[in-house]
């Protein structure tokens, strides 16, 4: 390689890394929830000494090599003593993003030795437009895996073409292992071994003498691929339903109604228009500006011209290669749903990046073909040479500016990645770890919330989660030590009316504020030596078993219609650690039915509709529990008993014998004469 193109290279690399860890420790915001599922499992990986999987069931199924490759960045950035979380796992994704740049250059570098009329600057300019691309850009900051998946494609063409070339067997070899990691990365990269299938065949038509010469190690090649991948393929054989565990996302092989083949021609045609310029990306913020095409103006102009270029040469294989891996790495979204979906058809980056290298080149190569012979027309040459380099520079910036200004402003980020979660998870991995914590609604394995407290600098025991819109744990006695309650009130609406009512005493602080300046969350912080107010306007005190009693219970409203709701609370007390998980049925009953049942309506589900089963019950708590019953309209006016009680699917019962609770009559008005 010449000192001036080692010199660009270089310069190349810098810029795509600068593009892809500049303020990667807050842009992205927050850490979203497919983000911390692999942390979770590269954790485990890290911490767990038994603990290998070759296939991750969470989450729809996951490929494993993304996780083992954070599990080693977790492990060397707590040696140089950093932290395993969200900025490891980016800076991972951004090395990936960064060596399939260099994966680029190596294999437009390997294309000119195989067509010596391709442009000489196709390498470099190849391997710009992918370090400038803001569709690449974003997913080199973002911990999945699909960054994988440029890499893989560009180096598996490398090395199959090197080898081609060369005859060489570590460069088969390569290419086998690359295919293999292929099935272990992503459902978008298994596509892969195919297209270097397709590569080789448009090969050996061209040169069946190169073929007898190469069969041995191509044989080699495709034989370790499926060698390396034999354990993933056992998984499968014994757990076949996680081989296609997204069927609502790859649906276009269930379709069988007519309207099949409409529903993918259209998946295909939205998939083709990401390239722009002026057609309609990805919608989704958490993977693209929303709406706006993968290639910016100044990067679409150079694509076409190099797709242009490639077709018109389609049957020779250099040129076939970016124009096959186009449409192959492509076809996962044309097979599913919600297209264009930018990450599942990351791969067809780098293609992209080829072809718009191509028309770039061609562009440059023209310039010097036509125009340096004649010295008083050099200038022309210049002119379009720089424009070249203007082309290049325009598109970086304006990708630039669209991700680092554009995407990164836009207020829904807070959510869309989960921004509020991890703050949460944070403060509570924060609290001493004899600090008693309570959270609602969501459940306290939310991946988000799982990796802050137990990679968290503090790495204490998860608080007790709960959904505050129906069900609600505390002390009884008044506690020694405060006690936080943590309502992620965006969506929890009925904690921050119920508290004042429990703990009015309670000070409240810290809040969690979204961009907009709206609480997202807020602690509300019961003080030590402070009992609860609150006691059921209906008081019973009935042992029912397991350690369970039932202290009272409360109806909302006073004279429930016909067509409304009853809500009834109930008011548990917690003798002892309950030893079973039991539903609660709440039954409403009158005068029999033509059917002969007696039950007019009713709701069985576990305690707090199954946010708190009773497994989890500590002593010493009250919990109120409330269900919601929908009246029939026609409900006869009359009084009706409600009675509730406790079962498990093996037969037992609370109480005992299977019997219920009688709580008291309902009075149901007759209803109002219409007008």
């Amino acid at each position: 390689m010449p000192r001036t193109s080692r010199i660009l290279l270089l310069l190349i690399l810098a810029m795509a890394t600068i593009l892809r860890i500049w303020r990667i420790d807050g842009v992205p915001p927050g850490f979203h929830f497919d983000e911390a599922f692999e942390g979770l499992e590269a954790w485990r990986i890290l911490t767990e000494p038994g603990y290998r999987p070759v296939f991750l069931a969470g989450n729809f199924g996951v490929p494993p090599l993304n996780a083992y490759a954070n599990a080693l960045m977790f492990g060397l950035a707590q040696a140089l003593g950093g932290e395993a979380g969200p900025t490891a796992m980016r800076l991972t994704a951004a090395l990936f993003g960064v060596a399939g740049v260099l994966a680029i250059y190596l294999l437009a570098a390997e294309m000119r030795r195989h067509e010596p009329d391709l442009p000489p600057a196709l390498p470099l300019l190849s391997a710009a437009s992918l370090a400038l691309m803001r569709w690449h850009i974003h997913f080199s900051r973002i911990g999945i895996e699909p960054i994988l998946v440029p890499l893989l494609w560009a180096g598996s063409a490398w090395l199959m073409l090197r080898g081609w070339r060369t005859g060489g067997w570590l460069s088969f070899l390569g290419a086998g292992v690359l295919m293999a990691a292929a099935a272990y990365t992503y459902q978008g990269a298994w596509v892969i071994p195919l297209l270097m299938v397709v590569l080789i065949l448009h090969l050996a038509a061209g040169d069946r003498s190169r073929l007898a010469a190469c069969w041995p190690p191509l044989v080699a090649a495709f034989g370790l691929a499926l060698v390396l991948t034999l354990p993933l393929a056992h998984f499968f054989w014994q757990n076949p339903t996680l081989l296609l565990l997204r069927p609502d996302q790859i649906d276009a092989f269930d379709q069988v109604s007519a309207s099949a083949p409409a529903s993918l021609a259209t998946n295909a045609w939205r998939t083709l228009r990401l390239f722009g310029p002026g057609q309609t990306g990805d919608l989704d913020v958490r993977r693209n500006l929303p709406g706006e095409s993968a290639l910016n103006l100044w990067q679409a102009a150079p694509f076409y011209l190099g797709l242009g270029l490639a077709l018109w040469r389609v049957r020779r294989p250099v040129y076939a290669l970016p124009v096959a891996g186009l449409v192959g790495l492509l076809l996962p979204g044309a097979l599913s749903d919600q297209a264009p979906h930018f990450h599942r058809v990351l791969g067809a980056a780098a293609p992209a990046a080829l072809l718009a290298g191509l028309g770039l080149a061609w562009l440059w190569q023209q310039a010097s073909l036509r125009w340096r012979p004649d010295a008083a027309r050099n200038w022309v040459r210049w002119a379009l040479q720089g424009a070249v380099v203007v082309v290049l520079l325009a598109g970086g910036l304006v990708a630039a500016r669209g991700y680092f200004v554009r995407w990164a402003s836009q207020p829904s980020l807070y959510y869309a990645f989960d921004a509020g979660l991890w703050d949460v998870g944070q403060w509570v991995a924060d609290q001493p770890v004899d600090q008693p914590i309570y959270l609602t609604p969501r459940a306290a394995d939310h991946p988000t919330l799982a990796f802050a407290w137990r990679a968290g600098s503090g790495s204490r025991p998860a608080p007790v989660s709960f959904d505050g819109r129906h069900i609600f744990p505390m002390a009884v006695a008044a506690p020694p030590q405060a006690e936080h309650y943590v309502a992620i009130e965006h969506e929890d609406f009925r904690t921050q009316l119920l508290l004042p009512e429990l703990f009015p005493d309670a000070t409240i602080g810290p809040d969690f504020v979204d961009r907009a300046g709206q609480v997202y969350a807020r602690v509300y912080n019961r003080l030590a030596g402070v009992k609860s107010l609150r006691a059921p306007p209906q008081p019973l005190s009935t042992f029912l078993g397991d350690g369970i009693r039932l202290e009272g219970y409360e109806l909302l409203p006073d004279a429930p219609a016909p067509g409304g709701m009853l809500y009834v609370r109930l008011y548990w007390l917690v003798d002892a650690l309950p030893e079973g998980d039991w539903t609660v049925f709440v039954h409403l009953l009158g005068q029999a039915k033509s059917d002969g049942s007696r039950l007019w309506a009713g709701r069985d589900s576990p305690p707090g509709n199954g946010s708190l089963p009773t497994g989890r019950w500590q002593p010493g708590w009250r919990v109120i529990d409330e269900f919601a019953l929908q009246l029939p309209v026609d409900l006869p006016a009359g009084v009706y008993d409600l009675e509730i009680g406790m079962y498990q699917g093996d037969g037992a019962h609370l109480p005992a014998g299977g019997g219920s609770v009688h709580l008291g009559a309902v009075a149901i008005p007759a209803s109002e004469a219409a007008p």
